[in-house]
């Protein structure tokens, strides 16, 4: 029981620093002071109106966050717990009408669930005219590094605000390679070094087919000199005598000397050859003349 509630507090406490850490990519991208022909709020009135913006690649729930003014009074209004609209996807914008006026000369807070820690904040210039926007723009559409912008622009509410100065794959190439040399260099490089890759890949496996790494098999000459030694040393375990020693040993000579045939396993039949044991006319005494 003990080891389950440590788990789950471990999780409670994983999700925790998940949520803070995701809501730290938030960032109030845009706001209309004073907005006379602008979008409508759900009663259908001109209302001032803000932009938050999801800056990272994950989805972000805002629920529980807080919008104000006046750090002296942080919870002027708050993100409803449990309301859907609330999750941002990946690089999404969201259109907030905060429900209390946006004074110019003003700062505007995005605070954290706790109703202290400042996600983000934006200045309202104090001579903003009435529907035009102050708003930060990203670098780049790719790091999303956002800016304030000096001057007061034309709202864009539900949109990305980029200043359109990012530049394409193509652009960088032709500033940094205008000739051509490296996009060549590269290019061949990558063509012969497929080509290398490819013959060691082919020569290995024509090898392989080919047999060259067949694993290799003993010749008879070799298996027969295994098993004459298993029959040696089958006979010295049986017979511990000295006539089994000089019968396996002469054996052995016989065999070396081609005068044996092993027809079969962990036997040795010596055959018959030219030997002079085998002839009988020597066995025969040469006649002595007595005188």
């Amino acid at each position: 029981m003990k080891r389950l509630s440590a788990i789950l507090l471990a999780l409670l406490l994983c999700c925790t620093l998940s949520l803070a850490q995701n809501i730290s990519d938030l960032v109030i991208s845009e706001v209309v002071a004073e907005n006379v022909n602008g979008p409508v709020d759900i009663s259908g009135e001109h209302a001032p109106w803000l932009e938050i913006t999801n800056t990272s690649q994950g989805t972000v729930n805002m629920s529980g966050c807080f919008l104000t003014d006046d750090l002296a009074e942080p919870r002027k209004f708050m993100f409803t717990k449990g309301d859907l609209g609330n999750r941002l996807g990946a690089r999404q914008v969201k259109v907030v009408f905060p429900g209390f006026p946006i004074l110019r000369g003003s700062t505007l807070y995005l605070l954290s669930t706790d109703g202290r820690t400042v996600v983000d904040s934006i200045d309202i210039p104090a001579k903003l005219p009435a529907d035009m926007a102050v708003r930060k723009m990203a670098r780049d559409r790719k790091h999303i590094l956002f800016e304030t912008q000096a001057d007061a622009a034309v709202p864009s509410p539900g949109l990305m605000n980029s200043d359109g100065m990012e530049e394409s794959g193509s652009e960088r190439m032709g500033r940094l390679d205008p000739n051509g040399g490296i996009l060549t260099l590269t290019s061949v490089s990558v063509v012969f070094g497929a080509l290398l890759v490819l013959l060691v890949i082919f020569t290995l496996t024509g090898n392989s087919f080919s047999g060259k790494y067949k694993k290799t098999k003993k010749t008879p000459a070799a298996k027969a000199d295994d098993e004459v030694a298993a029959a040696i040393a089958l006979a010295l375990d049986m017979e511990q005598s000295g006539e089994d020693y000089a019968a396996v040993a002469a054996a052995v000579h016989l065999y070396l000397s081609e005068c044996v045939h092993d027809s079969e396993p962990y036997i040795i039949t010596i055959r018959r050859g030219d030997s002079p044991w085998n002839d009988k006319s020597r066995m025969f005494r040469k006649k002595q003349n007595r005188i």
